[in-house]
């Protein structure tokens, strides 16, 4: 049986604010590969789905797969077996209130039931290189969106402030998942490389 151990991430332009906002998402697998993307319009935990969600599309169905993540809303729904209560009670919480994103639980409980999955909770921003890569690469994946005009796609912008030390570190990072990342990415890396 082919193991896969996969750092899973999510992040969200602002996290803090109402509303949808533009985010990102990342897997990293230990052995080197890592995929990522965004979407102009989203939430974190949606975010943090995707990239499980992806995460487990890129395994070959039968295989074990070693989700780790920071976020518990992942961890905790599997562990503490609340998708299999929400699927029992007809996709409502204990409250009898429509489970949030549906969607991506549905999706995501497919894929799982094809492999055998363990969900891993890691502690976030505390040095694990797989879980700063996720992040980074989560980050860095967030679309442009300008506030100002969202009706323009062409001047939809995002201002992300770094300290010189992230910068190098942004830089290095994108240089060393060349191969892996977007055209807007690989645009990215030469904006901060000016």
């Amino acid at each position: 049986m082919e193991i896969f151990e996969i750092y899973t991430d999510g992040a969200c332009s602002n996290n803090q604010s109402e509303g949808l906002q533009a985010g990102g998402w990342a897997a990293v697998f230990v052995n080197g590969k890592a995929i990522s993307g965004g979407d102009r319009a989203t939430t974190n935990n949606r975010m943090e789905m995707k990239a499980v969600i992806e995460a487990l599309k890129n395994t070959p169905p039968g295989s074990y797969v070693k989700i780790y993540s920071d976020s518990a809303y992942i961890i905790n729904c599997f562990n503490q077996k609340w998708i299999d209560k929400w699927e029992k009670n007809g996709w409502l919480t204990s409250n009898k209130k429509p489970v949030e994103n549906k969607d991506y639980w549905v999706e995501i409980r497919q894929l799982e039931k094809e492999r055998k999955v363990e969900w891993i909770k890691v502690k976030g921003h505390s040095g694990n290189p797989w879980n700063e890569k996720a992040d980074k690469l989560a980050v860095a994946s967030i679309p442009m969106v300008d506030k100002k005009n969202d009706n323009d796609e062409v001047s939809r912008k995002t201002k992300i402030y770094l300290s010189e030390d992230e910068k190098k570190d942004l830089i290095n990072f994108l240089e060393e998942n060349k191969s892996f990342i977007s055209k807007s990415l690989n645009d990215l890396l030469l904006r901060l490389k000016e």
